[in-house]
């Protein structure tokens, strides 16, 4: 095994060190193949929400198992795993998707690290892909300019939900999620948001989950979608859902694509990219333009923080740049010169 017997005397005074300082980790634990860990490490993450140990579940069967699947854990370098993700790229994923991928082989090699497997995981110091293919994202010529949607989106006026949608700035789950006991008065009208309705698998069985940050949030009603939340209440009971289907329960995102024939309408517009996320977007971009407060759209949007919404939507702040300065124009009494009036 070794050359020299200094090298062997070295090496046994490490494994020594290592043994006093609790760091000694026996070498056949990191020869299994990284499919024995994951089938360990996803077991472990049976208390996640389901959605995300879907995406793992995922992530893991259709980008990480068909390159270190029979690898030992311990034979993966940070080389191989930033190797990994140009093929993804260059495959063509998007960028969001081969990202979401990297974060599942972390958290899969941090359980390894736990697990006494490996000393080091190897996929921390890989850094997330900056170039390739961008998913529909806010800010995107995809969703942003569709903040005049009252102007261009007749087509899409087919339902009632996409004004729900496009002004109230909710997920699809969360919409689906809303009973008819969830409307409140703030003192206006408002909807407690504290549940979600979603797909497992994205187009499977529906099933109830919390929200996406567990966390509630109560919105308030544009006037706008004040009758239309009147109209779909009434005659209900407050346990029922608000926007059920024809035939009750929940109401699934795809049916309802179907029934107001959201595809043909999108080609209509000449948007065929256009998800029903998308009308989030034009919320956020409706409010803001509207004035509101950062902080107040981030409340209806349910962000964690204010900053994350700057940072998705800051620059229809900087749009309005322009219109502020010239309101304010005037309002200070001050002439050209610099006197007074």
């Amino acid at each position: 095994m070794f050359d020299r017997k200094s090298d062997a005397v070295a090496w046994e005074q490490d494994q020594r060190r290592r043994l006093r300082a609790g760091e000694w980790l026996d070498p056949r634990r990191g020869q299994v193949s990284l499919s024995v860990v994951a089938e360990l490490w996803l077991e472990s993450r049976r208390t996640v929400k389901r959605r995300t140990l879907e995406s793992d579940r995922g992530a893991w069967r259709n980008y990480i198992a068909p390159r270190f699947g029979r690898r030992p854990v311990a034979s993966i370098t940070t080389a191989d795993v930033a190797s990994w993700l140009g093929d993804l790229m260059r495959r063509g994923l998007a960028r969001s998707t081969a990202t979401r991928a990297l974060a599942t082989l972390r958290s899969l090699l941090s359980f390894a690290v736990a697990d006494g497997r490996v000393t080091v995981n190897a996929a921390a110091a890989a850094k997330a892909p900056t170039g390739g293919r961008r998913g529909a994202k806010a800010g995107s010529s995809t969703s942003m300019k569709w903040w005049l949607w009252p102007k261009r989106a007749e087509a899409l006026m087919r339902s009632e939900l996409v004004y729900v949608l496009a002004m109230q700035g909710l997920r699809w789950g969360e919409l689906a999620g809303l009973q008819v006991g969830d409307r409140v008065m703030l003192p206006g009208p408002g909807l407690r948001l504290s549940r979600a309705v979603l797909a497992s698998n994205g187009g499977g069985e529906l099933y109830v989950d919390t929200l996406k940050n567990k966390r509630a949030r109560t919105v308030p009603l544009v006037p706008v979608v004040v009758p239309i939340v009147d109209r779909w209440s009434a005659g209900k009971s407050p346990g029922e859902w608000l926007f059920a289907a024809p035939e009750g329960g929940p109401l699934r995102e795809t049916n309802w694509q179907r029934s107001v024939s959201w595809r043909e309408a999108k080609a209509t517009i000449g948007r065929p990219e256009l998800r029903v996320h998308d009308l989030r977007h034009t919320a956020a971009s409706v409010w803001l333009a509207s004035g509101a407060d950062p902080k107040v759209v981030q409340r209806v949007l349910g962000h964690a923080t204010a900053a994350m919404t700057m940072d998705l939507y800051g620059h229809m702040i900087d749009h309005n740049l322009c219109d502020a300065a010239q309101r304010l124009g005037g309002t200070t009494g001050a002439r050209p010169d610099g006197t007074g009036r």
